[in-house]
Formats: C-alpha cells, structure tokens, sequence
C-alpha cells in the first residue's frame, strides 16, 4: 500500500490543474454554458501554464543573500529535501533489498541537489566549520545516510559534519537546529536553501532567536521572453512550485510560526 505524507497530500491540491477540473465539472454540469464561465476557465489555464507568472512572483518572493564570505561561519546549515525519495520507493516496491542496496551504493538527488553541493563547497572553501544536516528520514528512505554517503565521495572530513535531530519539515528543523547550536555553543550560522524556500524557512529560523546568514541556491534568473507567454509543462511545473511555497508560508503564518 503506497505511503502517502502531509507533503504529498498538500502537493494533490496545489496542482494548479485541480481547480481547473472544478471549474470544467461546474460547466458541464449546468444546464447553460455561457461564454463568460468557458471565458475564465481559459483564462486560468493559460495564466498557470505560462512560465511568465511564476517568473514575475517569484522574483519578488526571493530574498537577498546577507553571506559574508569574508568570514567564516561555525556552522553551514543545510536543510533536508535532497534526494529523490520516489525514486527510492519506486526501486524498493520490486524488491524490500533494492532500496539498502541503493542508499549504500548511489545517491539519487532531486531537485534540490545544490543545497548539499553549496554546503560541501563551504566547507571545503574554509567559509564555514562544519556541515550541519538534518536526520531525516521519509518514505522509509533515510536522507542523512544518504547524503553522509554523498560526503564521503566528496571528499568532505567526517570531522566537519554534524548531524542534529530527527525532523519532518522545516519548522521541526529550526527548532532542531537552535537546540544543536545552543548545545554545542555555535554562534554564526550559514543557511543553505533554494532561492524559493529561504524566505519561509529564514522566517522560521528568526523566529526561533536564531539569526542566520543566508545563501539561496538555483535562484533561476531566465529572463522573460516570448517563450515566457508560451503554456508548456515547464510552466506548470513552476507555477506549482509558487504555489507551494505562498501557500506554505501563509500557512505558518496563520499558525504563530513566523
């Protein structure tokens, strides 16, 4: 039976084509089609098919980087999301082994990959002391021995990294992290996210006393041409990912979070 989490449920009904199918079913349902209701359900489509709307939010969205490279940082604070987890759960549905031989032999990232690689290049690069990752595990898939793996390719001393508690989500990250650093006496942080992300998740973090510098990364700056009006899946793809984080962050908000 599929394991399904919070996210993947959330992820369903922020598809930007779900209100679409809504909005077709009222139209077919009703007696008379009027022009104005076929006349909005077009409007829509095109508006969340088009790279152009995601490209224009979220260019506001972003926050600007406070990294001091001048500096070095006592702790590069990662967060969890790295690897592919379907891609794990997919090759352990053939087979319960598949997936240990996977997490020991190959690491399968995901669209967030550059948070990792940044980290690795901060620590390598002397900006910061120590790698700090989350323990996460989702799906039956543990991230942490994943990315430990990863580490070890890289080339990274095991001396530099540093695994803190067991977490969910961002928020259950934070508050991990205050607790490390509070434990361990570290001071200066770096946080290590994608551009889409920082601004709830350093909302997260300052809300919790911490005071993080920040570096984004895959900040996409492809710049609006007539491709940008164009409706493709790429469109929808990005619009998804706007969604996702208004709406995240709206949530937290709502809830005292931020």
């Amino acid at each position: 039976m599929p394991f399904y989490t919070a996210q993947d449920v959330a992820r369903f009904f922020l598809n930007p084509l779900f209100p679409a199918f809504f909005i077709g079913l009222v139209l077919l349902l009703r007696k008379e089609r009027t022009r104005a209701g076929l006349l909005l359900l077009l409007l829509y489509l095109y508006g969340v098919s088009i790279p152009y709307t995601s490209q224009v939010v979220m260019a506001r969205w972003w926050v600007a980087d406070t990294v001091n490279r001048q500096s070095t940082y006592d702790a590069a604070v990662v967060l969890g999301g790295i690897v592919d987890y379907n891609w794990y759960v997919r090759h352990a549905a053939e087979n319960e082994e598949e997936i240990f031989k996977y997490v020991s032999d190959y690491q399968q990232l995901g669209q967030s990959s550059a948070r990792i690689l940044t980290g690795v290049a901060a620590v390598k690069s002397g900006l910061a002391d120590t790698l700090l990752l989350s323990d996460v595990s989702i799906k039956g898939v543990n991230e942490t021995k994943i990315l430990l793996g990863l580490l070890e390719r890289q080339g990274v001393d095991p001396q530099k990294i540093a695994v803190h508690g067991k977490v969910r989500n961002t928020l259950a990250e934070a508050k991990s992290v205050k607790t490390y650093c509070e434990s361990k006496g570290i001071k200066r942080i770096l946080l290590i996210t994608s551009a889409n992300h920082m601004r709830r998740a350093a909302a997260l973090f300052r809300k919790q006393g911490l005071n993080p510098d920040l570096l984004s990364v895959s900040r996409d700056n492809t710049p609006i041409t007539r491709e940008s009006f164009v409706p493709s899946d790429d469109g929808l793809e990005d619009t998804y990912g706007m969604l996702y984080e208004l709406v995240g962050y709206t949530a937290y908000l709502i809830r005292g979070n931020l």
